[in-house]
């Protein structure tokens, strides 16, 4: 665990936009059902990743497949991302619920060089857990392995030119409920 950074790492990674709070969840339509009907939150905008056969998801930087069934709200400022597993046995997150059952899973920051951010916090043993691409063409993203030094994950997200800075698939691809 790291108590004290590096003063040069501060120097190097100030992550300054939270545009994202990630939830794991067992039943993605029994939770998006009751976030509306007790919350008024909605219409949510569902889609399955990967998306297209261009899409990668790496576990400790090996090439594994995954299935999940993502829901997307935006609140306020903040993206509401909820995930469902729907297929694969080697991926962070049924690590997540094996251990926790579901709950908070990350806070995305977007950064301009997520090679450099990623590198430079690797030098305090800040590693890479899971990455990808995105949603978007061309948008890469990598979680943190920080559960255990912060309380939650980390993730990165290096936005394609021309991106919204938003997940949410447009109207095409995306199903709302």
């Amino acid at each position: 665990m790291i108590e004290n950074p590096s003063p040069k790492l501060l120097d190097k990674v100030q992550l300054k936009r939270a545009v994202q709070v990630g939830v794991v969840v067992k039943d993605l339509e029994q939770t998006t059902r009751l976030l509306g009907s007790l919350f008024g939150l909605g219409p949510f905008q569902f889609i399955e990743w990967p998306d297209s056969p261009d899409s990668k998801y790496y576990y400790h930087g090996t090439e594994q497949r995954i299935k999940n069934r993502l829901a997307f709200l935006q609140v306020g400022p903040l993206e509401l991302e909820l995930i469902q597993l729907l297929e694969g046995d080697r991926n962070g997150f049924l690590d997540f619920l094996n251990q926790k059952g579901g709950g908070i899973h990350h806070i995305l920051f977007e950064v301009d060089d997520i090679d450099a951010v990623i590198k430079a916090l690797s030098r305090d043993g800040i590693s890479v857990l899971q990455s990808g691409t995105g949603i978007r063409p061309g948008t890469r993203w990598a979680l943190l392995d920080t559960q255990d030094l912060v309380g939650f994950f980390i993730e990165l997200r290096h936005l394609a030119p021309g991106c919204d800075g938003t997940s949410i698939p447009n109207d095409k691809t995306a199903e709302q409920k």
